[in-house]
């Protein structure tokens, strides 16, 4: 099992330091977010710093883009990185896509399977020289000039897709290099969901599953004292409360019981009483979900929950230590 750090709300120029830390500490990979800015300037300067560590999007938001716009970005930190670079993609919200970013909403699966398709057709004639004619219902991409293509290279580019419903996990089961889940996840719902249609999507592209890297930000509740844990537990109560208000997670919670949560936790947020959601997240759910330990014990408990389901995790919220050497060793046991 592999294990990354994410750099979720770090600024570009924060990225540098943090990616260059991480590879020093041993982590295998760090992960840019939009979140506060662009995921594609944070994963550059994290490549600058580094030499080893795989650099991924986790995610760009697709739809706020096109697809050529993509390929151009993907393509040159790719070239500068000697092809450490993963494009991880996410369809976000129509809210965000509509309001914040003010560009069309369409079914998001059939979207993104579209600009999977026109990326994958960009690459192909920068990488060999072919005719551009990507014509698709959503994009077409059919003019491209020497002047215009960028500097070849061989160097392939993975590409995730963010998924936590079927139809979406399915297709980056068929048409991409790996899967970036949500920590807002349990083992029933991977069991009952999201690895069947992984391999259906896989059967559909003739795939197995050595085809597709999952990768997870977990919750990870960790601490050396009880009081520490407590803190730590409350914030990932109020965590796991936010994704739950949502919709898009019902089924997550269905798959342990607590269908009934979900309408609930929407009331409150629509109320902005965020306290009161995380006291809704009990001890049974926090567990369903999270890891609860010392640091030392979370490569043993990542493998025994997760080993065979998935092949990259994150901390969602860090590690509680500035002991270098201790995080080191803590992370060599992922190993």
């Amino acid at each position: 099992m592999k294990i990354d750090m994410g750099m979720i709300g770090s600024s570009a120029a924060g990225c540098g330091p943090i990616a260059a830390d991480a590879e020093t500490q041993g982590f295998d990979g760090v992960w840019a977010s939009e979140s506060v800015t662009d995921a594609f300037l944070q994963s550059q300067a994290a490549l600058l710093t580094t030499e080893r560590l795989s650099v991924g999007t986790a995610i760009a938001v697709a739809f706020a883009r096109n697809p050529m716009s993509v390929a151009y970005l993907s393509w040159d930190l790719a070239a500068m990185s000697g092809g450490r670079f993963v494009l991880g993609l996410g369809s976000q919200i129509q809210a965000h896509i509509e309001r914040r970013f003010s560009m069309e909403w369409s079914p998001p699966v059939d979207r993104m399977r579209d600009f999977l398709l026109a990326l994958d057709a960009i690459f192909t004639s920068w990488r060999d020289g072919t005719r551009l004619d990507y014509r698709g219902e959503h994009y077409q991409h059919t003019l491209m000039t020497p002047v215009f293509t960028p500097h070849h290279h061989t160097h392939r580019i993975p590409t995730m897709i963010a998924a936590v419903g079927a139809k979406m996990t399915e297709l980056g089961g068929e048409l991409c290099d790996g899967l970036l889940l949500h920590g807002m996840t349990t083992t029933a719902y991977l069991d009952q969901v999201t690895l069947p249609a992984v391999e259906r999507g896989l059967a559909a592209s003739g795939r197995d599953r050595g085809a597709l890297e999952l990768y997870v930000p977990l919750f990870l509740v960790m601490g050396d004292t009880d009081a520490e844990l407590e803190d730590m537990a409350r914030r990932t109560r109020e965590q796991i409360a936010f994704y739950a208000s949502t919709p898009a997670y019902a089924k997550v919670l269905a798959s342990v019981g607590y269908e009934n949560l979900q309408p609930e936790l929407q009331g409150l947020s629509r109320e902005g009483k965020w306290t009161e959601m995380g006291d809704l997240i009990d001890d049974r759910l926090l567990h369903e979900i999270a890891l609860v330990g010392k640091p030392e014990e979370m490569p043993a408990l990542c493998k025994e929950r997760f080993g065979g389901r998935v092949d990259r995790v994150s901390s969602y919220f860090g590690w509680p230590t500035d002991d270098p050497d201790r995080l080191r060793e803590i992370l060599a046991a992922f190993a």
